[in-house]
């Protein structure tokens, strides 16, 4: 029989080469100036506090929040391309403009610094993230949730795996230079690539978020003798 330790050390190596498989990931890209000066504010007054932080906050030209991470790869490729085109007359009865305010700041794990939500913009991501999933399902791409539970959140200072007590502690002691109270109405998905350094800032792909309205619709008995035709959509922006 093979030691308890000795499997769970092989099942997690296992899972981590699965999951290093799975390399973009769908996401709502926040642009609002004022939420990128708010964190540019909250990265001063950390970095200020502890130059230690410099090196893990985010560029605040790419904060987004993240919903299905997906394999990116040869094969899938065209099959993504497709998926992102169909993808705005798919989501439009789910949401054609996504509300991302931001009711706060919070730490997890002693690790991240993040952007919460408040719920009637977590309720609406969460809907789009779920319709994302549901979708792929059935086009050949594998998904899979980076958590068991879904929560969307931007995060803002992503530490490594090594003990930093100090984000929370600072945190707590300096809760007037963590304001995040704005937000954002996010009017397109955009796909996100890894880049060879591993960081994922490389936008591949982007699908323009749209009304119901901008399709056009046939009443049922039409169907039988006139083809549908959909409003065009401009052509995605997609790298080769």
């Amino acid at each position: 029989m093979m030691p308890t330790l000795l499997k769970t050390f092989l099942f997690f190596q296992l899972f981590a080469c699965i999951y290093t498989n799975y390399n973009a990931f769908f996401a709502l890209m926040v642009t609002n100036p004022t939420v990128v000066q708010q964190v540019n504010q909250i990265e001063t007054n950390l970095t200020k506090t502890n130059a230690q932080f410099v090196k893990f906050v985010h560029n605040t030209s790419y904060l987004h929040i993240r919903l299905n991470t997906i394999e990116l790869n040869e094969t899938t490729l065209p099959l993504i391309q497709n998926f992102l085109k169909d993808l705005p007359k798919a989501i439009c009865n789910v949401s054609y403009s996504v509300p991302a305010l931001f009711e706060g700041t919070a730490v997890k794990a002693n690790t991240t610094l993040h952007g919460k939500v408040n719920a009637m913009s977590s309720t609406v991501i969460s809907s789009v993230h779920q319709k994302i999933y549901s979708l792929l399902n059935g086009t050949g791409i594998l998904s899979i949730d980076e958590h068991v539970i879904f929560h969307p959140k931007m995060d803002i200072v992503e530490l490594d795996d090594r003990k930093h007590e100090d984000l929370l502690q600072i945190m707590f002691n300096r809760t007037g230079d963590f304001k995040l109270n704005t937000g954002d109405f996010i009017k397109e998905i955009v796909l996100f690539n890894a880049t060879p350094s591993g960081a994922f800032h490389d936008v591949i792909g982007r699908a323009p978020l749209a009304p119901c309205s901008n399709f056009t619709v046939f009443k049922p008995e039409l169907l039988s003798n006139r083809v549908p035709i959909f409003t065009n959509i401009d052509d995605l922006d997609f790298k080769k």
